[in-house]
């Protein structure tokens, strides 16, 4: 989908400003091209959104303004809908999109991953996806609540290789004790050509992540290297969840050496679907996927 801005005047549904990035360069480059138009951007999308309201984003059900709450100018985590956030809807929508491409099964077919079980986000793609798996964090053999909500430890997941055609993880990786575990771990657990979407607070200025606390082994409590940083769980609403690590462009090249091909940062702001951050316009999604069987490939070229 193409960039439909016209000054402040929207020429077509949907309003998208949608760019794929594959280096840090690139996108620094069009950051600072357009630095000095970035803040006009965000406001002309409030003012849209104030007098049309927004889409859903995996149907395109209307939304009307009178129904979304703003709780404060960090746009990507305060706009919201349905207890939904703008880096929600930018991921429903590259969900969407692949659909769409023929790259992912119909959500009625689709075999969908996602470490959250009692989220917003998770009720909502249970109700659509014809197999919806979620999980949460739950280390402790002796918690009662593992009765309730499955446990799984991204690092280590328990389930069989090839069982699930996308992993989606909102704003999870950044708490992982082992990233490089993790995201082989996923990689595994992915048929050959599916796909790994994720929310990270993406550190878009440097290529270096910024290492936070390290961990040294599951008896051990974790280093921590600079002034812990927690970030909400619903499984642990008054201490929350800890920052291990702030992804940079790095993690592209991390997801490469997991296993995944084409990694790759998908850039996306929309008044039309409620998808708009606030220091850049742009949520910035990751997207990677598990690369083909050759073997596979060349049956299906055979049978073809």
């Amino acid at each position: 989908m193409a960039v439909v801005f016209a000054g402040s005047v929207p020429l077509a549904f949907p309003v998208l400003d949608q760019r794929t990035y594959r280096q840090r360069e690139a996108f620094l480059g069009d950051f600072k091209q357009q630095w000095s138009s970035l803040a006009g951007h965000v406001q002309t999308s409030l003012r849209l959104m104030a007098l049309n309201g927004i889409h859903d984003p995996l149907d395109d059900t209307p939304i009307a303004a009178g129904d979304l709450q703003l709780e404060g100018t960090n746009y990507r985590e305060t706009l919201r809908h349905g207890g939904l956030v703008s880096r929600q809807r930018a991921v429903l929508l590259l969900l969407r999109q692949r659909i769409e491409a023929g790259a992912l099964p119909r959500l009625e077919d689709l075999r969908l991953y996602c470490p959250e079980a009692i989220t917003p986000f998770a009720e909502r793609l249970r109700g659509l996806v014809g197999h919806y798996q979620g999980s949460e964090y739950l280390p402790d053999p002796q918690d009662s609540r593992r009765q309730q909500v499955r446990h799984e430890d991204l690092c280590h997941l328990g389930f069989e290789d090839r069982s699930f055609d996308v992993v989606i993880c909102n704003e999870v990786l950044e708490h992982v004790y082992d990233l490089p575990a993790a995201l082989r771990s996923i990689c595994r657990v992915l048929v050959p050509g599916g796909m790994f979407i994720g929310t990270v607070p993406f550190a878009y200025g440097q290529f270096e992540s910024t290492v936070k606390a390290l961990h040294h082994g599951r008896d051990q409590g974790p280093e921590l290297l600079m002034e812990p940083e927690y970030h909400g769980d619903p499984l642990e609403t008054e201490r929350g969840s800890l920052v291990y690590r702030i992804p940079g462009w790095e993690f592209l090249d991390q997801l490469r050496d997991a296993g995944f091909e084409d990694p790759r940062i998908e850039a996306i702001h929309s008044p039309s679907y409620g998808i708009l951050g606030a220091e850049i316009p742009w949520i910035l999604v990751v997207m990677a996927e598990r690369p083909h069987d050759p073997q596979e490939l060349r049956r299906q070229g055979a049978a073809s």
